[in-house]
């Protein structure tokens, strides 16, 4: 095995046959995804992404300092809403004199030159970005409710589904381990009063979502915690 490993980068099927482990030998380039396939890519597994073809181009949302603050203010940037807010990247809006946040953090180039090769950074700007911007949010929130409706009745098969839409993998032991500890402190400190799940859930106290039949605003929201950390994982956000 070892010679054949040498020899080629590419795997004899005959070894599979023989040993299904033999799987293990394969390689290819480890990347992070490139910054719109980051944002299609968590809309996608947390089932949102609007697969559209066509049309015109979308205004994200962006902070409102950035609205503010930009050289001339764009008072005609109204953020889509519905399911035309989750169109794929390539038909969002970009204001070259003002780039996409978002976009910027995971290496888009902003359009002002041509771009013939993207460096790929690694700061802790991209982890707060997938973590607190609008459209990641939202993701997780949507993650966590098609996780509760999809996943199966109880949090070990829960956990596993959800492993398995961001990572194309079952979940291991240790990890189930970790997600059970985090559902069983989120829904103890949402008992406790220290924090509102429907604001967590859905971002607005006031817009209660639609839960699955024998869920809870307590299941929704624990979830949605639990969700952006499985959004986040390295493992989530790389090219393996």
């Amino acid at each position: 095995l070892s010679a054949t490993y040498q020899q080629s980068s590419r795997i004899d099927p005959a070894l599979l046959e023989r040993d299904p482990r033999n799987h293990l030998l394969a390689r290819g380039p480890r990347f992070r995804l490139e910054a719109e396939v980051v944002r299609d890519a968590a809309l996608g597994i947390a089932g949102l992404l609007n697969p559209k073809v066509g049309g015109p181009s979308i205004f994200p949302p962006v902070p409102q300092s950035v609205l503010d603050y930009n050289y001339v203010k764009p008072d005609y940037w109204e953020p889509a809403t519905g399911p035309e807010r989750y169109r794929r990247a390539l038909y969002m809006f970009r204001k070259r004199s003002m780039p996409d946040p978002v976009m910027s953090v995971f290496d888009s180039p902003n359009g002002d030159t041509a771009c013939v090769r993207r460096p790929r950074s690694n700061t802790p700007l991209a982890a707060l970005t997938s973590l607190n911007e609008t459209i990641f949010v939202e993701a997780a929130q949507g993650l966590a409710l098609r996780v509760l409706r999809e996943g199966g009745p109880t949090d070990a098969a829960r956990a596993d589904y959800a492993y398995r839409l961001c990572t194309s993998r079952p979940i291991s032991a240790a990890e189930a381990a970790a997600v059970a500890g985090l559902l069983r402190d989120s829904r103890q400190r949402l008992s406790d009063g220290w924090l509102n799940p429907w604001e967590i859930a859905t971002g607005d106290p006031g817009r209660p979502p639609v839960l699955p039949q024998g869920t809870s605003p307590q299941d929704a929201a624990a979830w949605t915690i639990v969700a952006r950390v499985l959004l986040n994982l390295d493992e989530t956000l790389t090219k393996n």
